[in-house]
């Protein structure tokens, strides 16, 4: 019997999702205040080309608005206690699968290995997006403060005199 590899592939999740979670914390800590994609960019460190990719897709989901001019810039476009993570992913997401699946493949082993690990990426992606869907930006906010809260608090010495 000749040697045979497995393959297994992860889909990476989208590259994009989070820069699309810096732009809704961003305009969330703003408080309604419009936001050039120049500044936005420039805290990601990413290029304003870039970042306006994405804030497009989070315009079309209808999660951020936007208006063009010399008092322009980007607002949320609902409250974010009511925009969860998960909707910031399906609007950058190209496809619908986080995780590749297993390619169907000839014989016995090979189509039973594949549905082992079908239903094992599928379980795991639905896990994942489950866990986005619960989390909204108002709740990623205040995650988000308190581990800069704890970042900017001086370092208190425990060891003995």
């Amino acid at each position: 019997m000749p040697n045979a590899t497995l393959l297994v592939t992860f889909r990476t999740v989208n590259s994009q999702l989070p820069i699309a979670l810096h732009i809704l914390g961003f305009l969330t800590a703003r408080g309604g205040e419009p936001l050039t994609s120049d500044v936005m960019a420039d805290t990601y460190g990413t290029s304003p080309v870039v970042l306006r990719r994405v804030l497009a897709k989070l315009q079309r989901a209808g999660l951020v608005e936007t208006k063009r001019g010399a008092n322009g810039g980007s607002v949320l476009a609902r409250d974010p206690k009511t925009i969860t993570l998960r909707q910031a992913y399906e609007a950058v997401s190209d496809d619908a699968q986080v995780l590749c699946r297993h390619p169907d493949g000839e014989g016995r082993v090979a189509q039973a290995m594949g549905k082992f690990m079908n239903d094992a990426m599928g379980d795991a992606e639905r896990a994942l997006l489950e866990t986005l869907d619960a989390i909204t930006v108002a709740q990623m906010d205040v995650q988000v403060r308190a581990n800069l809260s704890a970042a900017t608090r001086p370092a208190t010495d425990t060891s003995s005199p």
